[in-house]
């Protein structure tokens, strides 16, 4: 797949270096940690943005991404964890003890699944506010949770309006 990563412009030198590390994702994601992307180049630019830019420029990234056995879900339920859900959607917990981190393994043996791919239910906004719609449709997302399984080929510049 090809798919779209929004970014700062300030990060893409490291990112086109080093490629987007899953293991370096914020833990706070809505579906859970790791490369987030989408097929609809909007929703991606709304990440974009950095207030210390004064060009205004933003960039994105043409990701060629490998899901492998993607678990789909429609459901709008927060996710946490490091791991992809199993094929029946169970994940992995994690909660603050003592300020650390501590995570608690999905309570199951099915297969792993390999990336998530995420379709608001039909009539419904995504999570964010105001994000893009295609024909009306709310778009979808897509993660990896692992490095291998992405790599930015393209950079894109977008002028400001």
């Amino acid at each position: 797949f090809y798919l779209f990563h929004g970014v700062p412009r300030n990060l893409v030198e490291l990112l086109t270096k080093s490629g987007l590390d899953s293991r370096l994702a914020a833990s706070d994601g809505y579906y859970g940690s790791g490369v987030y992307l989408a097929e609809d180049p909007e929703k991606a630019a709304v990440y974009t943005f950095n207030k210390d830019d004064p060009d205004g420029l933003r960039t994105l990234l043409v990701v060629r991404a490998t899901l492998g056995h993607a678990f789909h879900t429609s459901d709008m339920e927060k996710r946490v964890g490091r791991r992809a859900p199993c094929v029946e959607g169970h994940h992995d917990t994690v909660a603050i003890v003592n300020g650390a981190e501590k995570i608690t393994p999905r309570p199951c043996t099915h297969m792993e699944c390999h990336s998530m791919v995420a379709s608001p239910p039909e009539g419904r906004m995504s999570r964010h506010n105001n994000q893009p719609q295609v024909d009306g449709i709310p778009c979808r997302e897509f993660l990896v949770y692992s490095h291998v399984q992405c790599y930015p080929e393209y950079v894109i510049t977008l002028l400001p309006r």
